[in-house]
């Protein structure tokens, strides 16, 4: 699915909404929240097809034509930011499995080209981890209290989607390693029975006269590739050993939200413990105050007026 990022658009709508800003009166200062005043009636009706407010409301103040925009949080640019980020990261991871099979196969060059490539890809794929885990981090430190709940989520759901590409990145690096040494013994046997085969033949044909040019050649050749295969491979272990730290990170990241989740579910069951036995303690004030002395004593009073009815309706029926 084809996806377009509107993050550089989004920040020079804001910059240039920012860049016309001037001031209302008292009353529209004073209203609270992050918002844009513009008074300019021209400018307001040659750009207003191109601006799209989140909210807009009337200034009752004498500036009719000024009216306001409500900008989202700061932390929302961030998470945009590592969404973005992560999106690049797997389009690059792609790109990576390719030049992996690439440098796998095999051919008559030397394949820097292709080393290069997996080089670049996997360090622009592990700078991308590193800015969106310093940008995640930093998500906890902005934010209101009222929108603290959907930041938290938010954080956890990029927290898991970096976590798992972190892994997958991982994972790929480890089979291309494994593959690489393979084939790196495969081609050490191989040239052992080779270089087995030609002394063989050296010694039977020519007496014991040494190694020819062109067999010192073939040997410096298969020397400089087994060296450039044993860096290949030093580099890619040390990108696992930086996306073993990254994901040690992101999974301390994550560990830490499961805390919060935990504290939130105790205190939930607190809750509802302490409820409970407010009701308990409801119920058992409820009966204590049915039994009471004034409920007694209006019980009391309203027997002795009956009798008193009973004792004057008998006093006129016997005079």
């Amino acid at each position: 699915m084809a996806t377009r990022n509107r993050t550089v658009q989004y920040k020079k709508t804001r910059d240039a909404v920012k860049s016309v800003r001037a001031p209302l009166s008292s009353s529209a200062s004073s209203s609270g929240g992050p918002v844009i005043e513009m008074v300019n009636a021209s400018f307001l009706r040659s750009n207003r097809s191109s601006y799209a407010p989140l909210s807009t409301e009337e200034d009752p103040g004498p500036s009719s034509g000024a009216f306001t925009i409500g900008l989202p949080p700061s932390w929302v640019d961030d998470t945009e930011e590592i969404a973005a980020n992560i999106q690049r990261a797997k389009a690059k991871m792609a790109e990576l499995a390719k030049a992996h099979s690439k440098a796998l196969m095999p051919s008559f060059g030397d394949g820097k080209e292709d080393q290069r490539a997996i080089e670049v890809l996997t360090k622009e794929i592990t700078d991308l981890l590193r800015k969106s885990e310093k940008r995640l981090r930093n998500l906890s430190n902005n934010g209101s209290s009222e929108d603290s709940t959907l930041q938290k989520n938010v954080q956890r759901s990029l927290a898991t989607d970096l976590q798992t590409l972190s892994v997958e990145l991982r994972r790929k690096q480890s089979t291309y390693l494994k593959r690489l040494q393979k084939q790196k013994e495969d081609g050490a046997d191989l040239e052992m029975s080779l270089n087995d085969n030609r002394y063989r033949l050296d010694d039977d044909d020519f007496g014991g006269m040494g190694f020819s040019e062109h067999q010192m050649s073939k040997l410096k050749q298969s020397e400089f590739s087994t060296v450039e295969r044993e860096r290949e491979i030093t580099q890619v272990v040390q990108s696992v050993n930086e996306l073993a730290q990254i994901m040690k990170d992101i999974s301390a990241l994550v560990i830490d939200q499961g805390t919060i989740v935990d504290r939130i579910d105790y205190n939930i069951q607190n809750v509802a413990t302490s409820v409970e036995e407010g009701f308990k303690q409801l119920q058992k004030a409820e009966r204590t105050q049915k039994k009471g002395g004034m409920v007694m004593c209006a019980t009391v009073l309203v027997i002795l007026c009956f009798i008193m009815i009973v004792l004057l309706i008998l006093k006129e029926l016997l005079l």
